[in-house]
């Protein structure tokens, strides 16, 4: 039962032959804040993470994406941006190298953890770790922050070492400024296998997230569940064919007015492997 869309590739202001993904938007619809993976110097098959910004012409046209200042992008990976509600709170992840470093004035818990910088008029602070009980031993990433700037959900590898799992986490902003310890989404989203690329939208309640443990049509497709009155949330839905295909898709951005969708995906006919592409989103699956 296809959905009546036709998934646009967002242009070469933004996409080029490398990976794009992750993308993060202001509420006003003009800034787009994106993952690029760029090679390294070393020439292996695994590049490393950048930030990269874009602006939206009068023209409706995406402009050429610049990259995030020095003290934001290093030569290690920065990915999976969330930008708060008036573009000036940005939480992000950052990794280490081999040796378990994560580069100059930054420190942490292991592997992956989630950094907060502020836009303090027209340039950011040092990045630091994000203060309180999110982040620890384990791989934390690909954040996403609540419109009222109260409530963060992320991805956490769960586990023994080497088992491909990981689920999606929820952290409150408590009264001190720190975020509290997380709390993983019930069982009825979370599952056995890999949860990924989570999206509140600004409403609140309306959540997207990719998995490859519910029923989809091949690697990792796009859901979307809803936090209901009580508390709960739904059960997820499949968000159909074609916004999902055989191919992975993740990280979904929803416009703030619901009814423009972002997402990245290596679908045939792109600029490279992974594109960021956009569509009217169905009824259905709006927030």
């Amino acid at each position: 039962n296809p959905s009546d869309i036709n998934p646009l590739n967002i242009g070469t202001g933004i996409n080029t032959k490398h990976p794009e993904y992750f993308p993060t938007l202001t509420v006003d619809g003009k800034t787009l804040l994106f993952t690029r993976e760029i090679p390294n110097n070393d020439n292996t098959p695994r590049g490393q993470e950048d930030f990269f910004v874009s602006r939206l012409s009068e023209k409706n046209i995406w402009g050429k994406a610049e990259p995030m200042p020095k003290n934001i992008n290093t030569s290690r990976n920065e990915g999976a941006p969330t930008l708060s509600a008036d573009g000036r709170t940005l939480i992000f992840v950052a990794c280490t190298d081999q040796a378990g470093d994560y580069g100059p004035g930054r420190e942490g818990y292991g592997s992956c953890d989630l950094f907060v910088t502020y836009k303090v008029g027209s340039k950011w602070t040092n990045p630091i770790n994000l203060p309180g009980d999110v982040n620890t031993h384990a791989w934390e990433s690909q954040p996403a922050l609540s419109s009222d700037g109260k409530t963060l959900y992320f991805i956490r590898r769960v586990g023994r070492r080497g088992t491909q799992r990981s689920d999606i986490f929820f952290s409150s902003l408590q009264e001190d400024g720190t975020w509290s310890k997380a709390k993983p989404l019930p069982e009825n989203i979370n599952t056995n296998r890999m949860e990924t690329s989570v999206h509140i939208h600004p409403d609140g309640k309306t959540l997207y997230f990719s998995s490859d443990g519910h029923v989809g049509l091949g690697g990792q497709d796009i859901f979307m569940t809803q936090r209901q009155p009580d508390g709960s949330w739904s059960n997820p839905k499949n968000l159909g064919y074609p916004i999902n295909t055989k191919n992975d898709e993740n990280s979904l951005l929803v416009g703030p007015d619901g009814d423009i969708a972002f997402f990245a995906s290596n679908r045939s006919g792109g600029y490279g492997k992974l594109d960021i592409y956009y569509f009217e989103l169905p009824e259905e699956y709006r927030p």
